[in-house]
C-alpha cells in the first residue's frame, strides 16, 4: 500500500532502534479488522469511521468526559462471539476481557484517582499530588524520568512528555532483556544513563537526542502496546505521551486556583462538549478519556511550538529539534487516534501475507490518504 509506505518514508529518515518491533500483547483492534475482513470482505468491514466506532463504545462521543456504554451494541453483533473465540486468551469471561482491552486500546478510558489509576502514598509523594500522580501512573512513567525530562525541556512540556515516554520505553527494554541481546535489539543503556546524569540540557549529545526521538516516533507509528519491566501492559504510545503532558500541566498549576476538577469529576462550570472547549484550554484530565487528553495535547503542542519558533533562530538546536518533532512525531501522533489508520495497517499485513489482493486494499489506502492530506501540518 503506497500510502503507508509513504508514511514510513516520511517518519523514518534515520535507522530506528530494533527493540520495538516485537508484538507484546494481543492487539485486539487489529485482530478485529482482520476477522471482519475475512468474514464479510473489505467494503463491509470498513463501513464506519472513527466517530462511528467511538459512538459504539462511548455514551457521548462528543464529550471529553464521556462514560463508557454499559451495553455497547458491538457486543450484540452476531459475529462478536466468533471473533472473541478466535483470540488466544485464557480468561473466565473472554467477551468482557476483549471488550475491556478494546476500550483501553482505543483510548476510551479515564485516569480517575484510584479508579483507573491506582495512586498509593508513595506515588503521592514522588509526583507531588493526586492528579499529577494519576496521569503519570496511567502513563506508566517512573518519577525520576518524569521530572528529569521536564527539567530538560523547560516550557516545552509536550516535548518533555515525548522524551519521558521514550526514556521509559528504553528503561523497560533494558530491564526486560539480558545485556548480551542489547546490541542486536538496538538497546543503548548508556543513552539513558547519560540523560539522567546530566545537569544541563546543552550537555546532551545530538546523537543521544536523536536516538531518543527515534524511539518515540517509532513507538507511535507501531501503535502497539508495550510491556514494562513489571510485566504490566502500557497504553499505546501516543496516549502515554498525552497523559504525561497532562501530568506536567497539573504539576505546573493554574491561574485558576481551584483547578478544573472536583474530586474525580470536572467542576460544574467546565464545558462538557469538545466544541465548547477553547483552543488548548486544560481539562479535568483525570476525568477525561485518553482520546480527549490526546486531542488537547495536539493543540497544546502547536501552541508551544509557536512560542519556541519566535524565541529561537532557525539554526538553534532547540528549534531544529522542535521542527523534527512537529514534522514527524506530531504528524504520527495526529494519526494515532484514527481507526482508519489502524485498519490500513492491518489490511496491509493481510496483503503481505497473500490473504488479500492488492486491489481489495484500495479502500483502506484511500481512507488513509484522505486523513494524511487533512491532518499533515
Amino acid at each position: 500500500m503506497k500510502s503507508l509506505l509513504r508514511l514510513a518514508c516520511l517518519a523514518a529518515p534515520l535507522p530506528l532502534p530494533a527493540f520495538a518491533a516485537e508484538p507484546t500483547s494481543v492487539n485486539v483492534y487489529r485482530e478485529l479488522v482482520r476477522h471482519r475482513v475475512a468474514d464479510v470482505g473489505v467494503d463491509r468491514a470498513l463501513d464506519y469511521n472513527t466517530r462511528a466506532f467511538a459512538s459504539r463504545l462511548l455514551k457521548d462521543p462528543d464529550s471529553p468526559y464521556s462514560d463508557l456504554r454499559e451495553d455497547p451494541p458491538l457486543t450484540n453483533e452476531v459475529w462478536w462471539l466468533d471473533f472473541v473465540g478466535s483470540l488466544p486468551l485464557d480468561t473466565a469471561d473472554k467477551s468482557a476481557t476483549v471488550l475491556n482491552m478494546l476500550q483501553w486500546q482505543g483510548g476510551f478510558t479515564k485516569a480517575r484517582v484510584n479508579v483507573e489509576a491506582h495512586v498509593d502514598d508513595a506515588s503521592l509523594i514522588v509526583f507531588k499530588g493526586p492528579y499529577v500522580a494519576a496521569n503519570a501512573v496511567k502513563a506508566g512513567i517512573d518519577a525520576d524520568i518524569f521530572w528529569k525530562a521536564r527539567d530538560f525541556n523547560g516550557a516545552m512540556s509536550t516535548v518533555a512528555a515525548g522524551y519521558a515516554v521514550a526514556l521509559q520505553l528504553l528503561r523497560d527494554e533494558i530491564r526486560n532483556h539480558p545485556p548480551e541481546e542489547y546490541e542486536a535489539r538496538g538497546i543503548k543503556p548508556d543513552v539513558l544513563k547519560r540523560y539522567l546524569a546530566q545537569k544541563y540540557v546543552d550537555q546532551l549529545g545530538e546523537d543521544d537526542d536523536r536516538y531518543i526521538a527515534d524511539i518515540m516516533r517509532y513507538a507511535i507509528s507501531k501503535r502497539d502496546f508495550s510491556i514494562d519491566a513489571e510485566g504490566r501492559r502500557q497504553l499505546p504510545t501516543a496516549y502515554r505521551i498525552a497523559r504525561v503532558a497532562a501530568a506536567y500541566s497539573d504539576a505546573r498549576g493554574y491561574l485558576n486556583t481551584s483547578g478544573y476538577c472536583q474530586g474525580n469529576e470536572p467542576r460544574s462550570r467546565e464545558p462538557r462538549s469538545a466544541e465548547d472547549i477553547e483552543k488548548n484550554r486544560p481539562l479535568c484530565f483525570v476525568a477525561a478519556t485518553d482520546r480527549a487528553v490526546h486531542s488537547w495535547y495536539r493543540r497544546q503542542m502547536r501552541e508551544e511550538a509557536k512560542g519556541v519558533r519566535r524565541a529561537h533562530q532557525p539554526t538553534d538546536w532547540a528549534s531544529v529539534r522542535l521542527s523534527f518533532l512537529i514534522n514527524t512525531v506530531l504528524f504520527l501522533g495526529d494519526l494515532a487516534p484514527f481507526f482508519e489508520f489502524g485498519e490500513a495497517a492491518a489490511i496491509e499485513e493481510l496483503v503481505g501475507e497473500g490473504a488479500l489482493a492488492e486491489d481489495e486494499a484500495a479502500l483502506a489506502e484511500e481512507r488513509v490518504n484522505q486523513l494524511t492530506c487533512r491532518i499533515r501540518p
